[in-house]
């Protein structure tokens, strides 16, 4: 094994014992049908010094943006928020700490509702995991439901997150760029809407390339994507040198902007959800049938960018 995806692949062929279970491993979310009419969706992620925060956070912001990673999986289920558990590791007991870092996950709580209903505490190196659940009623998007035809669309700007990364720290594009990174908001209300009608969804936390790539592995297609109609802030234009420019809005990642795919006649419906919500919606290329095509300028790109991968340097 030499990626995440690999152990995903292992992990996908051990038996399942339960006929409860919809989805397993594979997915944003993991999907549990508990009774009539409802299903129920689980996700954890952890959440480290290092790769996920670093050290010129302040508590708040490490409490806000461990919670709302998790919550953007839910939201690319189509799926509400409703229970967190909390397992914490700290070097050591602070009460001052604590208390900040619970005033951002307060924000997230308050805004969707979600209650803790458990967890753990431990002492050792900084280390956030949280386990979500949630719910939905109708249909839950998942990564495998893609078909030859339909149009891919993106939410937001992408690349911000990574363009913050780029950036020389109190340099004024850091200054710009940081929020996104650090503040991501979670397309709840958008996988909601579009849990209506869309064949497939992926919330982009690893890159767009890759997280693209696993929908088309997942529903066993391919795509065509015009790297033009990304959408971008004008300022990352104005602050991202043009070498830099595939990594921001390819293979950086941590955008959490929701990744999705509808067939055509479903067109205008996502105008309504873009003019609902405030928030635009942008169609960046079409599922094919095999291959992963991007182009640039209208003509054919090479496109280096694979995404984030945890083990790529193991």
């Amino acid at each position: 094994m030499k990626s995440e995806q690999d152990f995903v692949t292992f992990l996908e062929k051990l038996k399942s014992y339960d006929r409860n279970i919809i989805k397993g491993i594979g997915d944003d979310c993991s999907i549990i049908h508990f009774a009539k009419n409802k299903k129920y969706v689980f996700t954890t992620d952890t959440s480290l010094l290092g790769p996920h925060f670093t050290k010129d956070y302040t508590p708040e912001e490490i409490g806000y943006k461990c919670l709302a990673t998790n919550i953007s999986d839910i939201a690319s289920m189509g799926c509400i928020p409703l229970y967190a558990m909390y397992a914490i590791t700290i070097p050591k007991m602070s009460e001052k700490w604590l208390r900040a870092f619970y005033k951002g996950t307060n924000k997230l709580l308050r805004k969707y509702k979600i209650s803790i209903i458990g967890g753990d505490t431990t002492r050792g190196p900084l280390s956030i995991t949280i386990q979500l659940i949630g719910i939905q009623n109708n249909k839950i998007l998942q990564r495998d439901g893609a078909k030859v035809g339909d149009n891919i669309y993106v939410s937001g700007t992408i690349g911000n997150a990574r363009a913050a990364l780029l950036m020389a720290k109190k340099s004024t594009g850091h200054k710009y760029f940081r929020k996104y990174l650090v503040n991501p908001t979670p397309r709840v209300n958008l996988g909601l809407e579009i849990s209506k009608f869309a064949s497939s969804c992926i919330d982009i936390s690893d890159g767009l390339a890759k997280d693209l790539k696993n929908i088309a592995m997942s529903s066993n297609k391919g795509f065509k994507v015009n790297i033009d109609q990304i959408p971008v802030t004008p300022k990352l234009n104005k602050y991202i040198l043009p070498k830099y420019r595939e990594e921001c809005i390819l293979g950086g990642g941590e955008d959490y902007e929701l990744c999705f795919t509808a067939n055509k006649k479903y067109s205008l419906n996502i105008n309504t959800i873009s003019s609902k919500l405030k928030l635009n919606i942008t169609k960046i290329g079409i599922i094919t049938n095999k291959g992963y095509e991007y182009s640039l300028n209208g003509k054919v790109a090479n496109v280096k960018s694979k995404g984030y991968d945890h083990f790529a340097d193991s």
